[in-house]
């Protein structure tokens, strides 16, 4: 019998399940299939171990950081902060996480359980200002941390921002990995593939990777209204001024139509009831961001042309980073 003993959690990072909803297309009526990528199988429960664990792993082959030297910073809405705080406390670091207002009070704590130091956003003046300057924009504020962390280096700090929001490594790593895989598990039988938005590295990585294989797959994406605030670590990107643009999504500095298909524009209501049905058809339990992505992919489902096809829904974190919210109440 041959012994399987990994030397590190990182050796787990991806080759996640594509996880048939059979429950809830009964429920809905649905003659699609949906098919969930579900991302909290990575090791630390979520999809941005993938991207955190490609960064940090290039920047030591680089010699950009050094273990029991630097200190990786992060500006997050707490996923990306939970991924580098156990993979920066993996590998020696020192971790610094800013992190987003609103967020549930689980990924803060599971951010100091693995030994980073978290400071809220409202405890920081220049980057709350920028947040009700551009209505609570993540990039607004992202670009006022990074004047704070250059000047923190030009006073010789050793430390090393990963900037999920503009790091190319992110979209390139669901390139490798997540887009990767889901057209081999699906042995390219895939019509669709419906994601929500943050950094929009998930979304580009993915539409990159899918159609270098096969053109006539389309790509939905899902942001929040402009006003709703309770759906988390999604942010708008279309009708925004250019500079609130992610990176992911630019082309020639203005919104990219070469990325996404389609956009479907998610409510809190829609999102929250999608992800506790889900919950109860087929045992799934996941976050805000996941029951945005399945309301959109519910939308695509619909659609006559897509009977008896297959549609990939990316469901990025775990619902048990969620239970201290509004979420499941209802």
């Amino acid at each position: 019998m041959s012994k399987k003993i990994h030397d590190s959690l990182t050796e787990l990072v991806g080759h996640t399940p594509l996880v048939r909803l059979h429950g809830y297309e009964k429920k809905l009526g649905l003659k699609a299939h949906l098919l969930a990528k579900v991302e909290y199988f990575n090791p630390i429960g979520s999809i941005k171990d993938r991207i955190v664990l490609r960064i940090i792993e290039e920047a030591e082959q680089t010699g950009k950081i050094i273990p029991g030297k630097t200190t990786l910073i992060e500006y997050t809405s707490g996923n990306t902060g939970i991924a580098v705080s156990a993979i920066g406390s993996m590998k020696g670091y020192k971790v610094q996480i800013y992190l987003q207002e609103g967020v549930s009070h689980e990924r803060l704590q599971i951010m100091k359980a693995f030994g980073a130091n978290v400071t809220k956003i409202g405890d920081v003046p220049e980057l709350q200002d920028a947040l009700k300057a551009s209505n609570n924009d993540f990039v607004a504020a992202t670009n006022i941390l990074k004047q704070h962390i250059r000047d923190r280096q030009a006073a010789g700090d050793d430390i090393y921002f990963v900037d999920q929001m503009i790091n190319p490594l992110n979209s390139k790593a669901h390139h490798d990995t997540t887009g990767k895989e889901i057209w081999e598990d699906t042995e390219g039988d895939v019509a669709a593939v419906v994601a929500s938005v943050g950094t929009a590295g998930t979304i580009r990585g993915i539409a990159d990777y899918i159609h270098e294989q096969k053109a006539s797959t389309k790509i939905f994406a899902v942001e929040p209204a402009e006003t709703d605030t309770k759906l988390t670590g999604i942010h708008n990107f279309t009708d925004v001024p250019k500079e609130r643009i992610p990176l992911n999504l630019r082309e020639n500095d203005e919104l990219s139509k070469n990325v996404f298909d389609e956009v479907f524009v998610a409510d809190s209501d829609g999102a929250f009831e999608a992800a506790r049905t889900v919950a109860k058809t087929d045992g799934v339990l996941v976050g805000n961001s996941s029951g945005a992505a399945l309301w959109g992919a519910v939308k695509v489902a619909q659609r006559e042309e897509y009977a008896g096809k297959n549609i990939v829904v990316i469901f990025p974190d775990t619902g048990l980073r969620y239970l201290s919210t509004t979420l499941f109440e209802g």
